[in-house]
């Protein structure tokens, strides 16, 4: 599907990614992508990445904001269940697109870092 290949290009998801749809949420004035860790990324541990049995289903679906898209902001949605790590014990298993713990995905940090740079001298010249 070529569609899924551009839309895993603008979020930066890596080919333990599938993306399985793409929504335009418009109360939220957001691009929502439903995505899925392929069979090998699924049910490792959060913090060593061990392979891991099933706990639960957790909570829920979860987002991760992802990079913007011109003036629309955007998520990565998915399941967030638990597994049972032999040293860490019940944790929410990993997902390829973002850090344990991470309400962002990992190609979101940089961009907020380089344009938090970019503007730093507009901060600074600021009068008081």
């Amino acid at each position: 599907m070529r569609n899924a290949t551009v839309w895993a290009g603008m979020f930066g998801v890596e080919k333990s990614t599938v993306i399985d749809g793409v929504v335009f949420e418009d109360e939220s004035e957001s691009i929502v992508v439903s995505v899925r860790p392929r069979k090998g990324a699924k049910q490792r541990c959060g913090l060593c990445q061990r392979r891991c049995p099933g706990y639960d289903h957790g909570e829920g679906r979860r987002r991760w904001r992802g990079p913007d898209l011109g003036l629309l902001r955007s998520f990565l949605e998915a399941d967030a269940p638990r597994v049972t790590c032999r040293d860490h014990g019940v944790v929410v298993a990993s997902v390829p697109w973002a850090r344990h713990g991470a309400r962002r995905t990992e190609r979101l940090g940089p961009s907020l870092m380089r344009r938090g740079s970019a503007h730093s001298h507009l901060i600074l010249r600021r009068p008081a």
